[in-house]
């Protein structure tokens, strides 16, 4: 998969059709029923409003990063209730959707079909994220959207080999949103310091906390599989989504500069395009 030249700071995110919602209908029905039914509230911006923000939110990512998904065959990754899948769908994707949780699967699948997006988006439940039930190079993209930080460390080397294996030679996987292990503050929880707790005391006081996801953990596991691209589009992104970059981010960006990295790579919120390699 070819990444299109990116477009310039000013440019307009292509005028497109928003996804609408009947609340009337049977389909906004029964995602309210299943959302309640998974202990969710449906009134929850984060629940019944989540497709509103990647809207606003991924769509502008993927026009910074030069991503054409139109006609694309894309794997989201732990696709919690739907929402980045109702985008791509939206944007002429062909999405398959997959979490380990079966109600989460139920509450995307109806979000889906309630923005009529069941002709191109499905979701699927997945019990084992380490072996995937797909034919090797199904995919021209993998979206990994927020979910990284609450996989299982000790499995994601596996779960990285599974997802190279899946994506066509040449492909991409757009990782966005993931919470880092370097930042102060927990993204989630918003607790203080406790990406800097030691794992092993969860099994001590047999209280897991949340913590974001080791950069430097996550470099190992791609290492061999995929390498980052376009690293200089991060504080771009920055722009397209919050206007003028603040101080911090020109900061960590010339930071990354002098490393050699892209600024997604140290980020609160990691954010990364990656390219397959031939092992």
């Amino acid at each position: 998969m070819k990444v299109a030249s990116a477009p310039v700071d000013d440019e307009p995110v292509a005028a497109l059709a928003k996804p609408v919602v009947d609340p009337n209908s049977q389909a906004q029905r029964d995602f309210e029923r299943l959302a309640r039914a998974a202990g969710m509230d449906p009134a929850n911006p984060w629940i019944g409003g989540y497709v509103a923000y990647e809207w606003r939110h991924l769509r502008k990512l993927l026009d910074v990063y030069g991503l054409p998904v139109d006609g694309r065959t894309i794997l989201e990754f732990g696709c919690n209730v739907g929402g980045s899948s109702v985008v791509l769908a939206a944007l002429g994707a062909d999405v398959t959707a997959i979490d380990v949780d079966p109600d989460m699967i139920g509450v995307a699948q109806a979000n889906i079909a309630r923005h009529h997006m069941d002709g191109r988006a499905q979701a699927r439940h997945v019990t084992d994220t380490r072996q995937l039930p797909f034919e090797s190079a199904a995919f021209d993209l993998v979206i990994a959207n927020s979910v990284l930080e609450y996989v299982d460390p000790d499995h994601l080397d596996q779960i990285m080999a599974e997802l190279h294996r899946v994506v066509r030679p040449g492909g991409l996987m757009f990782i966005c949103g993931t919470a880092s292990r370097l930042a102060m503050r927990e993204i989630h929880s918003r607790r203080w310091l406790v990406n800097f707790v030691p794992r092993w005391l969860d099994r001590w006081t047999g209280m897991p906390l949340q913590r974001g996801l080791s950069p430097m953990h996550l470099a190992r596991c791609l290492k061999g599989r995929f390498v980052a691209c376009s690293q200089s589009r991060w504080l771009v992104a920055r722009r397209a989504l919050h206007g003028r970059p603040s101080s911090g981010m020109h900061a960590l960006a010339q930071g990354a500069r002098l490393i050699g990295c892209s600024p997604g790579w140290l980020a609160p919120n990691m954010e990364l395009l990656l390219q397959r390699q031939d092992m």
